[in-house]
This record gives C-alpha cells, sequence and structure tokens, in this order.
C-alpha cells in the first residue's frame, strides 16, 4: 500500500478551466463537512459536462481493522466483597462510546461500572470465562464507517440529477462515477485508470501548491466560513 500524507494530491479537472475551481470549491466543502480530508491521501476528479459526466477517483490512507475489545482495553478478572467482576483498563479511548455500547448490549447497563476514567467493571457470572469470550469480539469496523462516508461524500459532491451511479471500493481504493444517463464502458474505464494512475503517480513538494487551501475556508482552518456564490448545485446524499 502506498503511503500517504493527507490529501497530498488534490486535483479537480473540467473540460471548462473556469468551471473547475466551482467544482473543487464543492468537493473540499463537503470533504470537510465529512472530517475526511485526514482519511485520503490523493484524489482526482473530472467533470465533462457536455457529457453529464462525473468521476471521481481516491486513495485513502492507512485503513484500520476491524478493533476488537482487546484492542481497546486490558482485559481481566478481580475479586471484591466476594463477588467477581471482569476489568477493563482502558488503552485506547477514542473507542470508548463504541466500547461502551458493547458492554451495555452484552451485559445490561446495570451490570457495567465504570468506577473511573480508566477501568469499567463488569458483574458476571463467571468473570474467568466472559474475560475471555469478550477479548475477541469486536466493537468497531472503521473500515465499513469510511466507506459509507465515502458514498456520502461523492454523492453530495456530483451535481444534481447526476442518479446514475457506480462505485468501487477495494483495498484503499474508491471509484464513483455518476452521470444523468446510462454510464458508459469507458466512463467506467476511465475511472479505473485514474485509481491506477494515483496509485503509481510520484509526488513532490510541489505536485499541487496549496492543495489545502480550500480547505482553510471551513470553520475547522483559519479563515471564516465564507462561500463563493455558484451555479453548481451539488446533489443530496438521500438521493
Amino acid at each position: 500500500m502506498v503511503v500517504m500524507e493527507p490529501l497530498e494530491y488534490f486535483v479537480v479537472d473540467s473540460e471548462i478551466p473556469s468551471e473547475a475551481q466551482v467544482y473543487k470549491d464543492v468537493v473540499a466543502d463537503v470533504m470537510s463537512d465529512l472530517r475526511l480530508a485526514s482519511a485520503i491521501g490523493r484524489i482526482h476528479v473530472e467533470v465533462v459536462p457536455k457529457k453529464a459526466l462525473f468521476i471521481l477517483a481516491a486513495l485513502l490512507r492507512d485503513i484500520e481493522i476491524p478493533i476488537r475489545v482487546s484492542d481497546a482495553a486490558q482485559v481481566d478478572t478481580v475479586y471484591e466483597g466476594g463477588k467477581g467482576f471482569v476489568r477493563l483498563t482502558i488503552e485506547r479511548e477514542k473507542y470508548m462510546p463504541e466500547l461502551t455500547r458493547f458492554l451495555w448490549k452484552q451485559f445490561t447497563p446495570a451490570n457495567v461500572n465504570q468506577t473511573d476514567r480508566w477501568t469499567i467493571l463488569v458483574t458476571v457470572d463467571d468473570p474467568v470465562e466472559s474475560a475471555g469470550k469478550i477479548q475477541n469480539e469486536i466493537i468497531a469496523n472503521p473500515s465499513q464507517s469510511l466507506h459509507a462516508n465515502m458514498i456520502e461524500f461523492s454523492i453530495r459532491s456530483v451535481p444534481e440529477g447526476f442518479r446514475v451511479r457506480y462505485h468501487t471500493f477495494e483495498n484503499n481504493a474508491f471509484m464513483f462515477v455518476a452521470s444523468e444517463d446510462i454510464l458508459e464502458k469507458e466512463w467506467l474505464d476511465r475511472g479505473v485508470a485514474m485509481v491506477a494512475e494515483l496509485k503509481t503517480m510520484k509526488i513532490g513538494a510541489d505536485a499541487e501548491d496549496g492543495i489545502r487551501a480550500d480547505l482553510d475556508k471551513k470553520p475547522n482552518g483559519n479563515e471564516s466560513d465564507v462561500k463563493k456564490p455558484y451555479k453548481y448545485r451539488p446533489g443530496r446524499s438521500e438521493e
């Protein structure tokens, strides 16, 4: 897998050069809204108004494997007051919400007691057996969440009315093609080629000057959230 910096390559092409920046602004806005900039390493978008065609190719950075209980906490047993508990010592606090939901579902909230910021005690009948079972339980799947977010990102980025859509997500490569009409094979082939180009290109310090400038317009950046007026109307995620 290619090692990439966050958003090290971000290019939007259009057969009408003056519109390319407009499309890029839309894509950057949606990317920022969904907080995807840190997850995407390289992205290339082609818009062909004459063919009502939108193609997006992206390479995602390191995609985490499914997170198990043992990835988020150290699991052991402890006995207090004649009762046995499964003790979870938190090691990756970012997964606390997922871990808590899992424990509540498995053991009910009444049996789950967070004694301090880093410790959870679970009341069970057989602490040793329960501790062994829950260690390998999956509590989060970042890849699935990222897949869903990339689909929403793409749909919200396309012009309104582009309802014929196709996408692929394999390993860390994502491709999305949309149009008003039936998708032609050559368009899909172009999307595949764009992904291949992203994988093999060499990125230098001056490969794309100011590629993060568009994102800095958002509230999390250094400038105010001011949008320029444009005629382009992005699609809606619910369509």
